[in-house]
């Protein structure tokens, strides 16, 4: 995120977003084993854990093995 913020800053800093994007960030990836969005500005955060995270679901990641 930090990256996305320097090279193109309105991505996840803009006066038309409500929310700020870099906190909700900032709070998953402290309390949790690693977050990022999906795509610049917004979409899905995708939040790596083991234990649940509220409001959130679990997904299976294969690796071919």
């Amino acid at each position: 995120m930090l990256c996305w913020e320097a090279i193109l800053p309105h991505t996840v800093r803009h006066p038309t977003l409500t929310l700020d994007l870099m906190a909700i960030w900032n709070y998953y990836r402290t309390a949790y084993d690693g977050a990022m969005y999906s795509g610049c500005g917004g979409g899905y955060l995708y939040v790596v854990s083991e234990k649940p995270v509220p409001g959130g679901f679990h997904i299976k990641v294969r690796t071919g093995g």
